[in-house]
């Protein structure tokens, strides 16, 4: 976890705040729990594997963060809705929530595309999505201090996609949506809700083509993008702290994409 860890200057400062961060047990939602975790906020992991966010857990303690494991199921609204009530009376409170949970099928004709697989994508990452930020959102209303939710979206949130299901180009844009929706009902209780876009990503998801060596990865990823590498998780992580950060108080509505200039270059 050391790898994962942020210098703060007090603009960036998380000290005394709460944090929830879905699908934390690994890829984006580790390092950004870690992340989180050294800029001072107390971080919920979360996850269906009790045994990856202990582990997680007691990373976050080695590098002297503060950080506890609520198990759930983001497929079942009830785990929603119990996952934010324990965190708020183990803690007192939610500050910050990263709606980061989620899956990803690759590319089929739509003419041929399942309903269950459709119902399984649009369930995990984007029913979830919102159903996170409902109970988020009352949360923080109730906390009367306002918060920060950032959510995580994908570069084809904005595009279509020749790689990814179509279930999971419309959860996604589904995803910005409900950003913006919620960036503009909440404010004035100051609750501010932004997103990210990674593009594609040095996480288990892509363990197909780094399989096939580092040739291929830079060939395919320079048809997506100028530096012709993945975005590191890091990287989001970072760009999550500052969404979550005093220096980022008059952004809200707004997905950051970070994609080493692929949408730019499309």
């Amino acid at each position: 976890m050391s790898a994962e860890r942020t210098t703060s200057d007090a603009s960036t400062s998380l000290a005394g705040k709460v944090a929830l961060v879905t699908g934390s047990t690994a890829g984006i939602g580790r390092a950004t729990a870690g992340v989180l975790a050294a800029a001072g906020a107390t971080v919920v992991v979360t996850g269906r594997r009790s045994e990856l966010g202990d582990e997680v857990v007691a990373a976050i303690a080695a590098d002297g963060g503060s950080a506890t494991f609520i198990g759930a199921d983001l497929r079942v609204a009830a785990d929603i809705e119990a996952l934010v009530q324990e965190t708020v009376a183990m803690f007192g409170r939610l500050d910050i929530a990263f709606n980061n949970a989620g899956i990803f099928d690759r590319m089929h004709e739509m003419h041929r595309y399942a309903d269950d697989a459709w119902d399984e994508m649009i369930a995990v990452n984007l029913s979830a999505v919102f159903r996170c930020m409902r109970a988020e959102i009352a949360a923080m209303i109730v906390g009367g201090t306002g918060g920060v939710i950032v959510n995580n979206a994908s570069t084809v949130g904005h595009r279509g996609s020749e790689r990814a299901s179509p279930a999971y180009v419309a959860a996604k844009h589904g995803v910005i949506g409900l950003t913006r929706q919620a960036a503009l009902q909440y404010v004035g209780q100051g609750i501010r809700v932004n997103a990210v876009s990674p593009g594609p990503t040095a996480t288990d998801v892509a363990a197909p083509l780094v399989s096939q060596g580092a040739d291929a990865v830079s060939a395919a990823l320079r048809q997506l993008n100028p530096t012709g590498r993945f975005v590191d998780p890091a990287d989001v992580a970072r760009t999550v702290l500052f969404l979550c950060s005093d220096a980022a108080t008059m952004i809200n509505g707004h997905d950051i994409v970070i994609d080493g200039g692929q949408l730019a270059k499309l």
